[in-house]
């Protein structure tokens, strides 16, 4: 039986980005990303899905959210269907879209 991309995006399969670098920005395809510290946030990330709520009533459907400063606890991943971050502070592993 052939296994699909997403069992391959599920456990990893597709391949991932171990990013420890802050100002690093990484392109590409992404499914996941998973918070390896505390203190990891993204300076920037790119996901045309994300709908952002500016003033808390007023969308920006801007397919890149810049200075996103909040923190993103040890353990905690983020699903969805991004094409770039920048990370701020911390580690943190990208998992491949398949």
């Amino acid at each position: 039986m052939a296994t699909s991309n997403i069992d391959k995006q599920s456990f990893g399969q597709a391949g991932a980005a171990y990013v420890k670098d802050a100002g690093a920005a990484i392109a590409g395809d992404f499914c996941a990303i998973t918070s390896l510290d505390d203190a990891t946030y993204l300076s920037a990330i790119t996901w045309p899905e994300m709908n952002v709520h500016t003033d808390g009533s007023a969308i920006n459907y801007s397919a890149t959210l810049a200075n996103s400063a909040a923190t993103i606890p040890k353990g905690v991943t983020i699903y969805g269907q991004m094409t770039g971050f920048t990370l701020g502070a911390g580690r943190l592993i990208a998992y491949n879209a398949a």
